[in-house]
């Protein structure tokens, strides 16, 4: 846990709008400037970044690396404390009995250091657990947005987050809840790039854990189109993390299927057929 020393100061940056803010941390080329940063900064001072999402969240706590003015540009270490989960200001303030600084700047040193406390020990919903967050709050995209790490949920090709514009809009899926058992009705949330939000529209889904299974095949057995696709590795929470693919855990051989249905438990095919390098 990152804490304060001392004569190590705390600052409040703010980050808007949320989206260019997000999308510069993901990728420091983007075409943007979206950070809004005042007061006197030593090597070693602390940085809190803001965004202006609804609620506001915490982006992330650097530490600066030369001195900053105000009018120099801010240099931090490259080691930096990123909150994927996007603490909730509010949740966080009614937790711990602060107040957050609505303007950047410098904060008092006690408040820093419960500041600190608090958006660290912030406790986030596991993947797979219902969000608290209002699906289609700016905070939950951005939540969507870095959790998918600037990839695009429906096809994992990195978004062009590079050639981003301030003005520029990315797609976003809201879903009421994250994905339990792939029950029907449960949805996902994601963010989408051109290509999946045409092809999306385009199935007419408007269920997104519906469209992701849609392009899978049919069961053979039952004829539901609630197959996925069976993938090594074990699952990082006691439910799959995406409902198109199941884990089928580390040791795999030519038993291993392709396939298994999330209506009947039916499964098929082979992940290693015979002549697959994995068999030499």
């Amino acid at each position: 846990m990152i804490t304060r020393s001392p004569g190590q100061h705390v600052f409040i940056a703010l980050g808007t709008p949320w989206i260019d803010a997000v999308v510069a941390f993901l990728e420091p080329r983007a075409r943007v400037g979206p950070w809004i940063m005042h007061g006197k900064m030593a090597i070693g001072d602390l940085v809190i970044t803001v965004l202006d999402t609804t609620p506001r969240t915490v982006l992330c706590i650097e530490t600066v690396a030369a001195p900053f003015d105000g009018t120099s540009r801010m240099e931090v270490d490259e080691e930096v404390s990123a909150l994927r989960s996007l603490p909730v200001v509010p949740e966080l303030e009614q937790r711990w009995s602060i107040t957050f600084p609505t303007d950047p700047g410098p904060v008092d040193d006690a408040l820093a250091d419960r500041i600190l406390t608090a958006v660290q020990s912030y406790g986030a919903p596991y993947i797979g657990d219902i969000d608290t967050l209002d699906p289609m709050s700016t905070a939950a995209h951005a939540r969507t947005l870095m959790n998918e790490r600037g990839d695009c949920t429906g096809c994992s090709s990195p978004m062009p987050l590079r050639k981003f514009n301030s003005g520029d809009r990315l797609h976003f899926h809201s879903a009421p809840r994250i994905f339990r058992r792939a029950e029907l009705g449960d949805d996902y949330p994601a963010v989408l790039c051109r290509k999946c939000t045409g092809r999306m529209a385009i199935s007419g889904h408007t269920n997104f854990i519906d469209y992701m299974l849609s392009k899978n095949p049919l069961c053979p057995q039952c004829g539901a189109h609630r197959t996925a696709q069976c993938a090594p590795g074990m699952p990082v929470h006691p439910f799959d993390h995406l409902p198109w693919l199941a884990g089928t855990g580390c040791v795999v051989g030519p038993d291993t299927p392709e396939w298994t249905c999330r209506a009947c438990s039916h499964s098929w095919g082979q992940m290693f057929p015979p002549d697959h390098p994995q068999h030499d």
